[in-house]
């Protein structure tokens, strides 16, 4: 059972790298990201001023509770995750955490530092080593641009009681270029505190004054003497209860979730770079129009395309299903790239609403072992059909794991049922089982949408039945423009100011058609982009309008119903 503790600087710097580790759910070390900040600097006066610098979150276990075996059998019950090194001797050029062979490790006694390395590494930096920053208005390339300095204290200058902006002064100085020793000027490089045998014999060797010798007393005292470093030390070799620990108390300002702990899992047992592989992915999906489709989505995706239990837990990433995953990344990677470019030939780059409808796509193309250019006209409508109906439903909005789940077993079949021939079939069983279905009953929902609902564009889909959405871009248009519905517009009803985004002033529009549009009357665009009548008639048919409709503000009551008329008709006759 956990419980806090306090020990000194000095004792907790000796361990670091030695017993004292990091795991890669941390981010890495930021605190010289901003040079200007000084935030070792500060983090030092803190100390010597006597300010808390905050309680530490640590993990005790036993070398012994790390896997070391490549063997399923002999790594049952290990932990697997990757631990790192803190930096000593920072380097701009290189600036990023030594990871660590567990078999190398010589302490028997391991420490996870699961909150508090950004200050750890401070101090680290400050009394063990060094920083090299890059010097302003050099080029990279030049040997010259960057320095090794280590952190100082100027003995000389005691900070004034009555100013609160004036600090002890704590700078990083190269050793070669410090300033000679005057009335203003005694440096003492920081890190040498750790090795004096006594402070009043250095002070007297070195012909200190009292005030001086004052500075140097306290500054041994805070990081040899007292226990001013205050830690949570949790023993129990539980990950889940760790973690959830570590999310609770997290103070780095960046959220983690179970799922880094996972990425850190998967990072440790990968033969390749899976990081990077990760990043690349995620940043591909992103600029394609699918950046819903994240890390945590492609991690369940994962374990679903291989087979195994995809819900979020320590033993679903077992070494045998890491293994499954590393084996099939570049096929699973295929997949997923795939599933988004049918997705995107449906109209759906940067509309889609989860990230799963995509896992449930990949998966099909997987078991069936398709590529997207192989995909017959069938499947592409039907698969079209599941994202329309998963989308109006918002199928993945809650329960996922549950959903996942009955998609999967859906697809792949079971015992008593085989696996389904096609997307079709696979319809056809999620609709049976009312899983995803969409009906007559649910027109009326459909009529109450607004613009931003991503049940929006499946539904203008379903109006719109002959666009071509691979080859062309379409956009949700408003049909009187919505810059319009304001006061000003004396011509609109005041009941119709808070309108604009309902589905009867919606239609789809090509792209370059809508920025032509911009915010003109519908009957000014009309007369500007149809030339004849009898094409305006027809736009009107096409767009659920009476064709001798005159679609002026003062009439849109009249419009509204209309419309909501005509598109409740089509869509009922659709969803039987």
């Amino acid at each position: 059972m956990g419980k806090f503790q306090d020990t000194t600087v000095k004792k907790i710097i000796g361990q670091l790298n030695d017993s004292f580790f990091l795991p890669d759910i941390q981010r890495e070390y930021v605190w010289l990201n901003k040079e200007q900040d000084k935030k070792i600097e500060l983090l030092f006066d803190s100390i010597l001023r006597d300010y808390p610098i905050g309680t530490f979150l640590f993990w005790s276990l036993k070398k012994s509770d790390f896997e070391t075996s490549k063997d399923e059998a002999s790594a049952a019950g290990k932990l697997n995750f990757q631990l790192y090194k803190f930096i000593e001797r920072y380097d701009v050029r290189k600036s990023h955490n030594e990871k660590v062979n567990i078999e190398q490790v010589k302490s028997e006694n391991i420490t996870i530092v699961l909150d508090g390395q950004q200050r750890l590494t401070s101090l680290y930096i400050g009394l063990m080593g060094s920083r090299t920053l890059k010097k302003p208005r050099y080029w990279w390339d030049n040997p010259d641009a960057f320095e090794e300095k280590k952190l100082y204290l100027n003995l000389r200058h005691a900070p004034q009681p009555d100013n609160p902006d004036d600090n002890y002064q704590f700078e990083f100085k190269a050793p070669s270029s410090l300033p000679t020793p005057d009335e203003k000027n005694y440096w003492f490089r920081v890190g040498e505190i750790l090795e004096l045998d006594s402070v009043l014999g250095y002070c007297r060797k070195h012909g200190l004054s009292d005030e001086e010798s004052i500075i140097l007393e306290k500054l041994h005292n805070n990081l040899c003497s007292k226990d001013i470093i205050s830690f949570y030390n949790e023993d129990e070799k539980n990950l889940d209860k760790v973690l959830k620990i570590f999310i609770r108390v997290n103070s780095g300002g960046t959220q983690l979730s179970y799922s880094d702990l996972l990425m850190s899992i998967l990072t440790a047992n990968f033969s390749s770079d899976i990081r990077t592989l990760m990043i690349e992915l995620v940043d591909n999906l992103q600029n394609s129009g699918f950046g819903v489709m994240g890390r945590d989505q492609i991690l369940k995706t994962c374990l679903l395309l291989t087979g195994c239990n995809h819900v979020f837990k320590l033993e679903n990433f077992s070494k045998t299903n890491i293994s499954k995953i590393e084996t099939n990344w570049s096929r699973i990677t295929e997949c997923i790239l795939d599933a988004a470019s049918i997705a995107e030939d449906c109209g759906y780059a940067n509309n889609l609403s989860s990230g799963y409808i995509l896992t449930t796509i990949a998966l099909y193309l997987y078991i069936k072992n398709l590529r997207a250019g192989k995909v017959s006209v069938d499947d592409r409508r039907e698969i079209w059909k599941f994202i329309r109906n998963a989308q109006i439903t918002a199928y993945f909005s809650a329960t996922l794991d549950s959903k996942l789940g009955i998609a999967a077993n859906t697809m792949r079949g079971n015992k008593d049922l085989p696996q389904v021939k096609d997307f079709e079939e696979f319809n056809v069983r999620m609709d049976k089982d009312r899983n995803i279905s969409v009906h007559k009953e649910n027109v009326l929902d459909m009529l109450n949408l607004q613009y931003g609902s991503y049940a929006v564009l499946p539904v203008l889909q379903v109006l719109y039945p002959t666009l071509d959405y691979k080859n062309r871009s379409f956009h949700i248009d408003h049909i009187y423009p919505k810059s319009k519905f304001t006061v000003k517009n004396t011509k609109l009803p005041a009941e119709y100011l808070s309108k604009k985004n309902n589905i009867f002033n919606l239609q789809l529009l090509e792209g370059g058609e809508n920025i032509e549009k911009r915010a003109k009357d519908p009957e000014v665009w009309l007369s500007q982009n149809y030339d004849t009548v009898d094409k305006v008639k027809a736009y009107k048919r096409e767009n659920y309008i009476k064709e001798d409709f005159t679609l002026n503000w003062e009439d849109i009551a009249q419009f509204e119903k209309d419309r909501t008329e005509e598109i409740k008709l089509a869509l009922e006759k659709l969803f039987k």
